[in-house]
Formats: structure tokens, sequence, C-alpha cells
């Protein structure tokens, strides 16, 4: 029987690794990306979950999987660009994820993949991380201004807003700065200047809002952060529920609107929600649950890097599924005049309409994922059960997507 325990890979000297620097960066050309954790006392489960929206003009995404110095992990990625991790997790239940944040000090930016790639390689868990961040303080710094949020399989849950050359820890057990045990972030940093590089600030309050209405309700889980929070619609000056939406927005054909401050965003790319474990479970069962692409179009798959590669998310030129996703985006984008406004018609209310069925057969994912897990817990199985397992739910979503 496989054990999820891990030795770590104890070469000495290990962090004079964080002196090799983290390459050359590639500029995201778009800011944004919405975030969240949740710490396990406000969680149905009690396990904490860690979740980004990825905003980006980086369309084609991809699921890699990397052999790092002391850790393995899967991370999401730029198509056919290894260089670099935009959120991920490894083999002892580390996860992180991050939202750029201007405000923090500092002038150079664009270093966060190469630095997130580089932490999960090597940190077991967040009292690594922060090693890893007090380490790289020194000049010439990080190149990052950023939240960078985390888990691991402690029990752990932080906020790491961070400049060049330095950084502040904020904790879903502080009271204080966490009173629901949750925190959410957009583009801005409690921490900040709060200047004018603050950007985001609607999709903040609309997702802690949605967050702490779940936690006080008590169905604060995985499924709510991705069907309910990832997927929300809502803006500013309009809330378009329940769909299809019956008014107009400006010019625009009745029924659409224009989803460039909803937290589901015609420029989200990817969506990660990291379902993590309880103190003294295998860290190996924390489970990566991916939408490849905008999550309105999309549907989750359970991953889990002890799983090893990723042959049908992975592939030259792009994933499959998230081909798919983007031609589902088409067509719920189909105004060539209005290229940002999205058909709500087409998401329900119509013979076409595809969230009912999606979510109905999401449903059943989440289901025979969360039967097997139980089991799991019980019993931890050898690692090619879990490859047959998640190669089967990635392959009954492909077959659904088409």
């Amino acid at each position: 029987m496989f054990h999820f325990y891990f030795t770590r890979r104890t070469t000495p000297g290990w962090w004079l690794l964080i002196l090799l620097g983290f390459g050359i960066p590639t500029p995201e050309t778009i800011v944004g990306c919405t975030v969240g954790i949740v710490g396990g006392r406000a969680t149905i489960d009690g396990r904490p979950l860690l979740w980004k929206n990825r905003d980006s003009s980086f369309r084609d995404n991809e699921v890699a999987f990397f052999r790092g110095p002391r850790y393995d992990f899967i991370g999401i990625i730029n198509a056919d660009d290894t260089t670099q991790v935009w959120m991920g997790v490894n083999t002892a239940g580390f996860a992180v994820m991050n939202s750029e944040s201007l405000d923090q000090p500092g002038d150079s930016i664009d270093t966060e993949g190469f630095f997130m790639k580089k932490a999960l390689g090597l940190c077991g868990d967040l009292q690594d991380f922060e090693k890893l961040l007090q380490a790289t303080n020194q000049a010439p710094g990080r190149g990052t201004r950023s939240n960078f949020g985390c888990i691991d399989a402690f029990g752990q849950a932080a906020f790491f807003e961070t400049g060049n050359r330095s950084f502040v820890r904020i904790d879903t057990r502080d009271p204080v700065a966490a009173p629901a045990g949750a925190l959410v972030r957009a583009n801005f940093s409690m921490t900040g200047r709060g200047d004018d590089n603050a950007y985001g600030t609607w999709r903040f309050h609309r997702a802690r809002k949605l967050f702490d209405q779940a936690i006080n309700s008590g169905r604060m889980d995985h499924r709510f952060i991705l069907q309910k929070t990832a997927r929300d619609l809502v803006l500013p000056d309009i809330d378009p529920y329940p769909l299809p939406f019956v008014g107009r927005q400006g010019i625009a054909p009745e029924g659409a609107i224009k989803t460039q401050e909803s937290i589901n965003r015609h420029r989200t790319v990817s969506c990660a929600v990291f379902h993590g474990v309880k103190p003294g479970e295998a860290p190996g069962l924390t489970t990566l649950w991916v939408i490849l692409g905008e999550p309105v179009a999309g549907i989750a798959v359970p991953l889990w890097p002890v799983a090893g590669t990723l042959a049908e998310l992975d592939g030259k030129g792009g994933s499959e599924l998230n081909r798919r996703i983007q031609a589902i985006e088409s067509e719920l984008y189909p105004y060539g005049r209005w290229p940002n406004y999205i058909d709500t018609k087409k998401l329900v209310g119509s013979r076409t309409a595809i969230q009912p069925d999606f979510h109905d057969f999401e449903a059943g994912v989440f289901s025979a994922t969360e039967r097997a897990l139980q089991s799991w817990r019980l019993d931890l199985p050898d690692l090619q059960t879990i490859r047959d397992f998640q190669t089967e739910q990635i392959r009954r979503v492909l077959r659904f997507l088409r």
C-alpha cells in the first residue's frame, strides 16, 4: 500500500537554490484575478480551501506535472510555457496562487509565475514559504508585487502581501483580519499604499459578500466556490439574477451583459479551487479542482499531484479540454460589435442553454469524487487507483463537452 507521507529531499544548502534567480519575466499584459482563502474552521468539512479566478490575456491554459528539487507538483500554465506556474499544489499538500497587487512597494513586477514554480518545488508548508520570502527580501529582491495565497497539510491558510523586498502575512486564524475565517483579495492589498493602483474593488466586495453568505449559512465548500462564486456575473450596476437577464445594458442586445467587472469575466482564462486536508490526513489527498477556461463555460475536474503526468490536460500546442471550453465561450459571446458581452440566454432560458445540464453533470463529478475521497481517507490506495480515477473523470468531462 502506498502512503502519502513524503520524506523531504534534504539536499544540503537547498535554500541556495533561490539565489539562482527566477528567469526573464513574460508580462501578464492584462492584470486581474480574484482570489480567496477559507480556513478549516469556516468550511463544512473542516478542510481549508484556496481559490483563484485567473484573468489574463493568455487564453490557452494547461495543467502540467513537474518534478521539483524537493517535491513534485502540478500547476496551471500558459500553453507550452513550463517556465512559470500561475497556481499549483505539490505532493506535500502545499498549494499557492496569487493576484497581482500594484499598490505594494517596488518598481519591478511579473516574476510571480517563476516565483510560484520555485515555491512549489521547495516548500512543504507555510513556514517554508515564509523562509523563501525572507530570503528573497534581500537585494535585488523578487520582482513581485502580489498577494500570494497558500494552504498546507497542517491546517494553515494565509495571504502573504508582498512587495519587491517586503511582505506581511495575514492569516485566516486572525480574529481581526478574518473574523469569519476567510480572506478575499482582488488586485490590491490591505497593507498596500491605498492609492490609485487599487484595482478590482467591486470584485473584492462581491466575492467577500458571497463568502460571508456561504459561511454564515453553513454552505462553504469547494462546490459553492466553483458553482456560485467563480461563475458570478453580478456587476456594480446590474444584478442579472435570476438568469437570463431580461434587461438591456446600454445599446447592447437584450439579455447581454458586459463581463468586465464581474468575478467571472470575459478575460477569465482558468479557475482553480484547492481542497485541502485536515492535519494528520494524507497530504497527497489535497485535491485541485480546475476549470481550464472561463468558469461559466466549463466543468471542473479533480486532480492530484501524486497521480503524475497529465497527458489529457497538457498537450503540445494546448490542452484539448481548454480548446473545447473555448469553443463554448465563442458560443456565449456571439456579438461581433460587443465582443465582451455574454448572451445570458445561452446560459439559461433557451432550448440550447448550457447551465442546467452543465451543473447537473458537474454535480455527478463532485459526488463521484467525494465517494472516492471518503474511501481513500479510510484506506489509502495505490497510485494507480488514483491515476485511473483521475483519468476517468477527465475523459468523462471531455466526452460531455463534445
